[in-house]
């Protein structure tokens, strides 16, 4: 277990100072803790890649994303990713991905890069490496048997999952439960896809400790988990849960506050948006994004980008922005995210109920279920979208994810 959480350290230091140039091995092995003659051949052992591998294709994999469905400049893109010249970065990645960085963006110009497509890529080896019973599952293969499991149950998890990609593990058959794993800032984070409490049980003895955190779902409340996993061996010190809810209804959309109306934005109209935001400090490192979101959808005609956005407008004047995000997986469709910013002389509750009524709307006339995760107990007040209740607009609860920490008993 220590070299496994060396290991992670290492993996860690890598991603986060990828764009050092001048990055070595012994570099990493010195921040890990390791000797450097002992490090290469654990680290191989534990990754599948020897250090210096996994430090160029980790650069590599950066700049394709940086590259995937955006205009930024390929000197820039090098310079982010480690590379001191275009030249450099070009002729490593013709090498890995056998076309130059500006043939790959041509090919990619309406591909909306997936963090779990670039990232997240050593944990099926590491995790196997250090849990020997369970093997890898094919992505796709978990993904699907969420969706058939249960689709409102597990349908966020198999969102987060296709999105942030990570690893599917199971002991034999994975009709029989499994555990999709993703890491995040040294830790991972595994949702536990069982209706088993024996194989729940199981896998939260397995792992264990401060380097995992553990979710289920489920719409039993505390007392029955608490109950079913102390039966099972599994002292529960605390359950933190957050509703999610779908829905299931048509919406019926409010009359909008005299003089206010919603409509969608397009590429042209980034003029009138970086002119309203540009003196905002809040809205420094937000604006870039929206750019590059519009450009995405309106300008490439990438119609299944995932972020669609929305003008408040009031008596025909620019007031504020509204967003839905359509994410995908296998063919199951949300969203997940309805944010509703007005300006603040327009935020008023008739706005925030008329344009999130009007944005599920769309969602649904758009093949997605709409999901609503703002009314939970953590929700911070600037996150919501009104004081109301989604459940007013056809929303139902349907899933509890719960973060489960706890004692096990061997």
């Amino acid at each position: 277990m220590e070299n496994s959480e060396l290991i992670t350290k290492a993996v860690g230091y890598i991603r986060r100072d990828v764009s050092d140039s001048s990055m070595t091995i012994e570099d990493v092995a010195e921040h890990a803790g390791f000797s450097t003659d002992y490090f290469n051949r654990i680290f191989l052992a534990h990754t599948g890649f020897n250090v210096m591998e996994y430090i160029r294709v980790t650069r590599l994999k950066k700049a394709a994303r940086l590259l995937c469905g955006s205009d930024r400049d390929v000197l820039g893109i090098a310079l982010d990713c480690g590379y001191e010249s275009p030249e450099a970065l070009c002729r490593a990645f013709r090498k890995q991905y056998g076309v130059s960085p500006t043939e790959y963006r041509k090919q990619h110009e309406k591909t909306e890069p997936l963090y779990g497509e670039f990232f997240n890529d050593t944990i099926a080896a590491r995790l196997t490496h250090e849990f020997p019973s369970f093997h890898p599952v094919d992505p796709n293969e978990a993904i699907d048997r969420m969706l058939e499991m249960d689709a409102l149950r597990y349908g966020m998890a198999a969102i987060d999952c296709k999105n942030n990609g990570g690893a599917a593990l199971a002991e034999g058959d994975l009709r029989d439960g499994f555990v999709w794993f993703t890491e995040w800032d040294g830790r991972f984070e595994g949702e536990i896809i069982s209706n088993d409490w024996d194989k729940i049980a199981h896998y939260l003895r397995t792992f264990r400790g401060e380097r995992f955190g553990m979710n289920i779902y489920t719409l039993d409340d505390d007392k029955t988990i608490i109950a079913a996993l102390s039966a099972r061996g599994v002292t529960v010190r605390k359950v933190e849960r957050s509703e999610i809810r779908a829905c299931t209804a048509e919406t019926n959309v409010p009359a909008p506050p005299v003089g206010f109306t919603v409509r969608e934005l397009r590429y042209e109209d980034w003029p009138l948006i970086e002119e309203h935001y540009a003196s905002r400090e809040s809205w420094k490192y937000r604006l870039p994004h929206l750019k590059q979101e519009l450009y995405q959808r309106y300008e490439l005609g990438n119609e299944e980008h995932s972020v669609f956005c929305f003008g408040l407008f009031a008596d025909g004047r620019f007031v504020g922005i509204a967003e839905g995000r359509l994410q995908r997986a296998n063919g199951f469709v949300v969203n997940n995210n309805i944010a509703v910013m007005p300006d603040p002389d327009f935020r008023t509750e008739e706005a925030y109920r008329y344009t999130f009524a009007y944005i599920t709307a769309e969602a649904l006339s758009r093949g997605a279920l709409p999901m609503d995760e703002t009314q939970t107990p953590t929700s911070r007040p600037e996150s919501r979208c009104g004081a109301f209740d989604s459940a007013e607009f056809g929303y139902r609860t349907v899933s509890f994810s719960c973060r489960i920490s706890c004692e096990c008993g061997q």
